[in-house]
């Protein structure tokens, strides 16, 4: 449909706000960027939504909300000829959408876990120097982003922004003119926003922030007199303490793959 009445991205933010309290434009934007919603645009450019791309959009939030299914599992229903989104909302059981009996079965799950994992790799890798790599070290801290060219830089807004601030997953460091975000805060926004693309309101991604704190304050006690020395011995225990907090990561990773009944290689 190209004509008829039609809404802008913040009057479909109104409209859908009451049943998915955790939408925001963000969040629209990012479904669009995945091809999962295709909205018109004015001559000056502005998006429109007419009824089908409310629909769509709707069944989508709903799909992610209540049966967490993947996102490349929605492109594939979405696809199907003479799929209708606005006759699926509420009316079919999920059982008989999906292929296979389990909303979240191993393949799909490992499928979506690799993708994430090699973006994630793909965008550290650019920003992040190895032990084979110490040339890299001088592009550290490179990254010096006010809060609006971080959200533009992550696909989000700066309400966005604001909110991984007060949950305290990112911090804006001082400079000489003005406060800004670092490389590790636009990893962190981009990776925040691909959780809450996915489903998970943004309140709960508090968890990662609680959960390293008391990791690190474990980790801190374990090089605190050597961290104390200064020099060289801080140094040494700086070294040593990333070591663990790679270990450690690696721990997880095999903890939560085996609390979903994940493989290693997908």
């Amino acid at each position: 449909m190209t004509d008829g009445p039609y809404h802008s991205i913040g009057e479909v933010l109104s409209l859908l706000k009451e049943e998915h309290e955790d939408l925001t434009i963000s969040k629209i934007r990012f479904l669009e960027s995945q091809g999962l919603i295709e909205p018109g645009r004015t001559p000056s450019g502005y998006r429109r939504f007419y009824d089908t791309d409310i629909d769509r959009l709707r069944w989508i939030l709903s799909q992610q909300r209540d049966n967490f299914m993947p996102l490349k599992v929605i492109k594939r229903h979405l696809d199907k000829e003479g799929f209708d989104p606005a006759a699926e909302v509420g009316e079919r059981p999920m059982a008989q959408l999906l292929p296979e009996p389990s909303l979240f079965s191993e393949r799909e799950m490992s499928g979506s876990l690799e993708a994430a994992e090699a973006e994630r790799t793909a965008t550290e890798a650019t920003i992040e120097p190895g032990p084979a790599a110490p040339e890299a070290v001088a592009a550290m801290g490179s990254v010096s982003l006010t809060a609006g060219e971080l959200a533009e830089a992550s696909g989000t807004d700066l309400g966005f922004v604001g909110e991984l601030e007060k949950l305290g997953l990112i911090a804006a460091v001082n400079s000489a003119e003005r406060a800004v975000f670092d490389d590790e805060a636009l990893l962190v926004a981009k990776a925040a926003a691909a959780i809450v693309a996915r489903g998970m309101e943004v309140r709960h991604l508090r968890m990662y922030k609680v959960a390293a704190d008391r990791e690190a304050g474990i980790l801190a006690q374990l090089r605190a007199s050597a961290l104390a020395k200064g020099g060289s011995s801080a140094a040494a225990a700086r070294e040593d303490l990333a070591e663990l907090v790679a270990q450690g990561d690696v721990i997880r990773r095999s903890l939560l793959r085996r609390e979903f009944g994940l493989s290693l290689g997908g």
